[in-house]
């Protein structure tokens, strides 16, 4: 007989907290500025299913994201202030696997962000190598019972050691789910809200997880409109 969700155990609290609390973080930081009709809970839901033994998985993989994006988010702006060591420099270009669930990607990312630092003596270990040796052990796992201490650990060291700004908290959430976001509001054409989508757009921007290039096919409009709302320009007459 197959289980169901409802058959699975709760996590222990000791995971729980900081899966949860991250989450509740990331959540409270990210809200549509005018009616969304459900596109943001969408792009949510549209989160991969992996199985972890446990209740709440999806929740697991997000907040797993979430935390994966603060630290690479923070190794991004170390290596704008010049200090690109090779496990930060792995970790700030680690985006495709950290979205992704496919444990041959995530596994060899792994090993990658292992390789960068795995001569440095355990003592030498900074703040800098700290995070991308918890981001490698988290790719290590992909639907498993494992992936859940590790997306504890994950999730606390972020909760502890990343800045918690709205800013920072949002930017987590777009780079997990702002690419299928901006799929869901191009594919409701005119249906959508520019607000809407102009948001959308911002906000995968400060993600720093899509080119502009990418960042215009995903959302449906022309490369000269994103660079009008973010400030970059301005869009020639029927532009979108």
């Amino acid at each position: 007989m197959p289980t169901t969700t409802a058959a699975l155990p709760a996590l222990d609290n000791a995971w729980a907290i900081p899966i949860f609390g991250l989450s509740a973080k990331v959540r409270a930081a990210v809200a549509p500025l005018v009616e969304d009709d459900g596109v943001w809970e969408a792009a949510e839901a549209g989160q991969a299913t992996i199985r972890t033994g446990y209740a709440a998985a999806d929740r697991t993989a997000s907040a797993g994201q979430y935390a994966a994006h603060l630290l690479r988010l923070r190794a991004i702006d170390r290596v704008d202030r010049g200090r690109a060591e090779p496990w930060t420099l792995a970790l700030a270009t680690a985006t495709t696997a950290i979205n992704s669930w496919d444990w041959d990607t995530r596994m060899q990312a792994a090993l990658d962000l292992r390789r960068t630092f795995k001569n440095v003596p355990d003592d030498e270990h900074d703040d800098a190598v700290r995070q991308t040796r918890l981001v490698s052990a988290w790719l290590t796992h992909a639907g498993n019972r494992q992936l859940i201490p590790s997306t504890a650990h994950l999730a606390g060291y972020a909760l502890d050691h990343t800045p918690l700004t709205p800013t920072a908290l949002a930017a987590a959430w777009y780079a997990t789910h702002g690419p299928r976001l901006l799929l869901e509001l191009s594919a409701r054409g005119s249906a959508s809200s520019e607000v809407l989508l102009r948001q959308a757009v911002r906000g995968v921007d400060a993600a720093r997880i899509l080119s502009r290039t990418e960042t215009s096919d995903h959302a449906g409009v022309t490369s000269t409109l994103i660079d009008a709302w973010l400030g970059r320009g301005t869009p020639d007459a029927g532009a979108v």
